[in-house]
């Protein structure tokens, strides 16, 4: 049981995250990605624009907002608490994530994970950095998200380091399956924006308008141009 529930530390930072290697960071976010405990590495494509993607990753409370409204699985609560954004899920993983340094084609969160769940001792804890790095050509977006996963503790080394490989096959899984989650938000945001204003209400709404303003995201048809 321990076993299946060791992948989510990074599920706590996977949906919003990227990085610029040249770039120095906090003594604790060095040490993650100097000596991590496991190492994951996966390309990916996305059919977007360079500022589009960039918001999306700017912005995970209102895409973790979006998450909750298309009712993609696992079902994660986003929300903020001061600087961080806290995330949690129904299987008792939650995690502190926080943006730690960016550039234009690049995007770099920290995060911490733990568990309130009977079977997983409270004494297994992991940080973990996930990086996306990226360009964009004429047609698309494409890069690599290369996560580093670090038990806070020896314990908690020990267990990752010897099921290292069932952990990384599935935490490239569930990369794969969420980068596609998130391109399918995009594509709405991109090609049917009123679908999602219609709905959302209150401060995800605000939100949304203010990351993807309505004159930005009418067609030029609509816009009787």
């Amino acid at each position: 049981m321990m076993l299946r529930r060791s992948l989510p530390i990074t599920i706590a930072v996977i949906l919003f995250l990227g990085a610029t290697p040249v770039q120095a960071y906090e003594a604790h976010v060095e040490e993650v990605i100097n000596t991590p405990t496991v190492t994951c590495k996966k390309a990916f494509i996305a059919d977007a624009t360079l500022d589009t993607w960039n918001r999306v990753l700017d912005n995970p409370c209102l895409m973790g907002g979006l998450w909750e409204i298309y009712e993609f699985k696992p079902a994660y609560r986003v929300t903020r608490t001061g600087t961080d954004i806290h995330v949690s899920d129904p299987s008792g993983i939650t995690g502190d994530i926080r943006q730690v340094g960016q550039s234009d084609h690049a995007r770099t969160f920290y995060g911490t994970g733990s568990f309130d769940h009977w079977a997983v001792p409270s004494f297994f804890t992991a940080s973990g950095v996930v990086i996306f790095e990226y360009n964009t050509d004429r047609e698309n977006l494409s890069g690599e998200v290369t996560i580093f996963m670090r038990g806070d503790n020896g314990i908690s080394c020990f267990v990752m380091n010897i099921f290292s490989g069932i952990l990384t096959r599935r935490i490239n899984n569930r990369i794969e399956s969420q980068l596609e989650n998130i391109k399918i938000i995009i594509q709405d945001i991109v090609n049917d924006p009123h679908k999602i204003r219609k709905a959302l209400t209150g401060q995800l709404l605000t939100d949304f308008d203010t990351v993807f303003p309505e004159a930005e995201t009418t067609p030029v048809e609509e816009q009787g141009l």
